[in-house]
């Protein structure tokens, strides 16, 4: 199989977020030394097949960043919302305090003055018993009254240090999310130059293949019937295996031109299940199943030979029998085909049952 995506730069572009697309357009792009053509036609193959690995994985690393771009601006959004929540409660801890400032002032200044008597005083001024009750009881309240200004005072104290502690907090994350954020622009600009790239040197190695082969290519090979257990696999399946003979598409999602994980998404949102648009996303679902254990419908996942899940550039669906269905890469057609692909098999995900 030649296993990878190639078309999706067009589309992949359109889909980089608004506010990145200025610094995405002005990234530019060195200029290439020009690749000798293969000396044979089985050289010319290769190299087809393996400039379309490399630009899949530059594809995969794109999204990647882009996927982690969107969630630090979700950090940093939350940063932003908590430091505002912060400072007003730091402003609403102030005011309170000031409230009770005031308060334990007027309390002091009126005892300077002499209006906080004491008991001696209450009696000696009093009239009657009931006099110097009535005095003594008001003393108390004032007394009491200035207590509980007094702890209140300390209790603003104490919330407008720990606001002021937590906005100093907020701020520091709201910041460090800001740089995360400027430091991934800048990363996504670059996948996005060696995308560009990849996928200019594929169409140039599948320029230099021969009719005979580009013919080969564009033709389906396989209008075999396939079944799985019924359910939502069998679903899915059915609804990949009816897209035999739809083109490649660099981002494609159908309904009539795909890429490999835009397949996989398609054919299971028909059977009701949501995937993402990523080979290397979709290999973190379901449950991991060995090869001896593949039914249909299961999701083949291929990567660079090392073994790791970073670097899955290819996802395609088990039929059977040693075969899967996958949109392979620009210049074919989605197909029946060998699981085999180009030997870099990493794993299966069964995502039902």
């Amino acid at each position: 199989m030649a296993s990878h995506r190639l078309k999706r730069t067009l589309r992949r572009s359109l889909a980089v977020s608004a506010v990145l697309a200025a610094a995405l357009s002005s990234t530019p792009v060195s200029a290439q030394p020009v690749t000798p053509p293969p000396d044979t036609s089985s050289d010319a193959m290769k190299e087809y097949n393996d400039l379309g690995a490399k630009a899949a994985a530059a594809d995969e690393d794109l999204v990647d960043a882009q996927e982690n771009l969107k969630a630090k601006q979700g950090d940093l959004a939350k940063a932003n919302s908590d430091l505002t929540a912060a400072r007003g409660a730091e402003d609403q801890a102030k005011a309170t305090m000031a409230q009770f400032e005031g308060q334990v002032g007027e309390f002091t200044s009126a005892s300077f003055r002499g209006a906080r008597l004491s008991g001696i005083s209450a009696l000696l001024v009093s009239g009657s018993q009931q006099d110097f009750l009535e005095r003594m009881s008001a003393l108390n309240v004032l007394a009491a009254d200035n207590s509980n200004a007094l702890q209140q005072l300390r209790s603003a104290v104490e919330k407008a240090d720990g606001a002021r502690v937590a906005a100093a907090e907020a701020q520091r994350k709201a910041q460090e999310a800001t740089d995360s954020a400027a430091k991934l622009v800048e990363e996504v600009k670059q996948r996005k130059a060696e995308l560009d790239k990849r996928s200019k040197e594929v169409k140039q190695a599948l320029n230099r293949l021969s009719p005979t082969e580009k013919k080969s290519l564009g033709t389906v090979k396989d209008t075999g019937a396939y079944f799985g257990p019924p359910g939502a696999a069998n679903t899915a399946l059915q609804a990949a295996l009816a897209k035999r003979g739809s083109e490649y598409e660099w981002a494609g999602v159908g309904p009539k031109e795909f890429d490999c994980s835009g397949l996989t998404m398609w054919a299971y949102n028909a059977a009701g299940i949501k995937l993402p648009h990523s080979s290397r996303m979709q290999y973190k679902l379901g449950r991991a199943v060995s090869a001896n254990e593949l039914q249909p419908g299961d999701l083949l996942f291929y990567d660079d030979g090392t073994g790791n899940p970073d670097q899955i550039h290819h996802v395609g669906m088990f039929v059977g029998n040693g075969k899967m269905i996958d949109a392979p890469t620009e210049g074919q057609l989605v197909d029946v085909r060998s699981m085999r692909g180009d030997g870099h098999f990493i794993g299966a995900r069964r995502l039902v049952g």
